[in-house]
């Protein structure tokens, strides 16, 4: 028996690729409206970038697919035939990654194109790999900037100057979405449900523990990546860690924890900075984790930390904070954001040791007007990025359906 779930008379949509759990996210906001939403993984995801490390439950498990291509080194050997077969059965095509190359590969158009950023970094640059595989790189490079032509839309909030050179060079001709991408799914993470959330997660106990022992609780869930200011992922942990040390010179005896995770290549660096710098037991380090283990601990915090090198308007860290509704010190040029600041969030902005002390400073003086913070944030969040996007893909799932003729909604898909 046919059932409405099965009904080749509405859209069905696919999202290629998952990282950082961006369309996972994205798709359950949509399913939750109805729209006919599978998600693909590639063969190469990031394990703490796999859907269960973003919910407490298995429904996925019904609309989550993996593919057995994505990555470089298979590009070459991954047929036309099996890209159009694992593609044939969408109207509307959703990626990030090199989904631009193997679409573009096998003559399938990508309706959106979610850059995370290295697809649009790492992935247009000519590198030497092993001599096996060198081909195969270079040609997925070679398509990626093909398949970047052939996109639709481009998805992506306005973003460091690095990137919109990039974007600039590549997407010329390409229709932008600047609206935020919902990357954080906020219902999954209630401030409302938070004591039942810590119990479904590893390491809600341990940010209880941090939480009770400290006056102030500042995480900076971020990778630690730092040292060269020209790399687009240098995060600036040295800046943090460096004002952290001047903050605690000035309140030695207000109880404070600064958070970290084992989560980038520069780890050791950043605790040997804070083994010379930072006073005992004010900073503590947890290992890398996933989504659904870090969200207690944010809704826990006074403050998230971010980055202190490049100026980002959205981004994991700084989504993640404003859907907990927590204030955020990080740096943010209001030079090059001049236009949008006044219909932004509002942040701590800091981007030297001496702010990022400041800034903390401020916060202990008035709490009140960085709870305040948050509030707005997590609305802005809300009403400007989830609320705008969601309107703008149903604009074009829309369109779609009328120009295949089908209908836009699943009845009774949920």
């Amino acid at each position: 028996m046919t059932t409405t779930r099965d009904n080749p008379k509405h859209i069905r949509i696919a999202f290629l690729g998952n990282m950082n759990n961006n369309h996972f996210s994205i798709a359950r906001y949509l399913r939750d409206r109805s729209f006919d939403c599978s998600l693909l993984l590639f063969d190469y995801e990031m394990e703490h970038f796999h859907p269960k490390c973003d919910t407490y439950n298995l429904s996925y498990t019904t609309w989550v697919k993996s593919l057995n291509w994505g990555q470089p080194s298979k590009f070459l050997s991954t047929t036309v035939d099996t890209i159009r077969k694992d593609l044939q059965n969408y109207d509307v095509i959703i990626g990030c990654g090199l989904a631009p190359a193997y679409c573009y590969k096998a003559g399938v158009k990508l309706d959106i194109f979610i850059p995370y950023g290295d697809d649009i970094w790492g992935l247009t640059h000519y590198k030497l790999v092993a001599p096996h595989r060198l081909l195969s790189f270079w040609l997925a490079i070679h398509y990626q900037q093909k398949g970047f032509q052939k996109v639709r839309l481009l998805h992506i909030t306005y973003s460091d100057q690095i990137y919109e050179n990039q974007i600039s060079r590549y997407f010329k001709n390409t229709k932008r979405m600047i609206t935020g991408v919902p990357i954080v799914y906020y219902p999954e993470y209630s401030k409302d449900i938070l004591y039942e959330i810590i119990n479904k997660t590893h390491w809600g106990q341990e940010f209880i523990k941090i939480r009770n022992s400290a006056e102030l609780m500042v995480v900076a869930h971020g990778r630690h990546v730092w040292g060269e200011k020209s790399n687009p992922n240098t995060k600036g942990n040295d800046v943090l860690i460096q004002g952290w040390s001047i903050f605690c010179q000035r309140n030695p005896l207000i109880a404070k924890k600064l958070v970290f995770l084992e989560y980038g290549r520069d780890v050791d660096k950043s605790k040997e900075l804070v083994s010379k710098l930072c006073p005992e037991n004010t900073v503590v380090w947890l290992p890398k984790m996933y989504r659904k283990d870090i969200m207690p601990g944010l809704l826990l915090s006074d403050i998230v930390a971010a980055e202190f090198c490049q100026s980002w308007l959205g981004g994991g860290v700084i989504y993640e904070a404003l859907a907990a509704g927590k204030p955020l010190l990080t740096y943010r040029d209001e030079k090059t954001h001049g236009s949008q600041i006044e219909t932004l969030y509002p942040v701590y902005n800091a981007k030297t040791p001496e702010q990022v002390a400041d800034r903390l400073q401020e916060y202990i003086t008035n709490p009140e007007k960085g709870t305040n913070m948050g509030i707005i944030g997590q609305n802005w969040y809300h009403n400007e990025v989830v609320t705008r996007a969601l309107k703008e893909y149903s604009d074009y799932f829309s369109q779609r359906a009328k120009e295949i003729g089908k209908d836009l909604l699943c009845a009774d898909f949920n």
